[in-house]
């Protein structure tokens, strides 16, 4: 099952949030804790420093868990081949071989992980933008569309952009227009910018 530890402590009501509005899962996270070091589940956080956070948590059933749940293997080892016989179901209607339970959960983790770190590059990217927005404010048109053709001169250099003198143009037309955009409207939680 893929669910954010935000999302578990949400629905379980171990999530708090403060009088600024930050949302705090420590009671989750130390919950989780404790089930591991009762053995009920396994508990792996990773650090990436690529991306600067922990990558999603594994956290695993032990068979004791079901034991004190009153909950046989036979139950939990017949889930899982249903679940696993549905995925190569829906694997055969696309045209594709049927695969192993080990498999199917190493895809299924690389896919969590890969959109996460796509996220939250994504999320990084959208706030340096908004330092930026910020740091424009103060800046006329004139100054922004100087301080992007020299950025966009040295990507070039660096070889980090490619393209005719039309294609540099319209880079520069649109640079400028969401920084503007970004920087005027006071609103730097946007993620997308407004269109024409």
């Amino acid at each position: 099952m893929q669910c954010s530890i935000t999302t578990l402590a949400i629905e379980c009501g171990l999530a708090t949030e403060s009088e600024a509005g930050k949302l705090s899962i420590t009671r989750a996270t130390r919950a989780l804790k404790f089930l591991s070091e009762l053995g009920l589940i396994t508990y792996q956080t990773e650090y990436d420093p690529t991306i600067g956070c922990n990558i999603p948590t594994d956290i695993t059933f032990t068979p004791a868990l079901f034991d004190s749940l009153d909950i046989s293997e036979e139950a939990v080892a017949s889930a899982r081949r249903s679940r696993v016989e549905w995925e190569n179901r829906l694997r055969k209607k696309q045209g594709m071989d049927a695969l192993g339970m080990d498999e199917l959960i190493a895809r299924a983790w690389r896919f969590v992980r890969e959109r996460f770190r796509s996220y939250q590059a994504e999320l990084k990217s959208h706030g340096m933008k908004r330092a930026r927005a910020r740091r424009d404010a103060g800046r006329t048109r004139q100054d922004i569309v100087t301080l992007v053709k020299r950025q966009l001169t040295r990507e070039i250099a660096e070889g980090r952009f490619r393209g005719s003198l039309e294609a540099v143009k319209r880079e520069i037309d649109r640079r400028v227009k969401e920084r503007m955009i970004m920087s005027r409207n006071n609103n730097y939680t946007r993620l997308a910018t407004a269109s024409p």
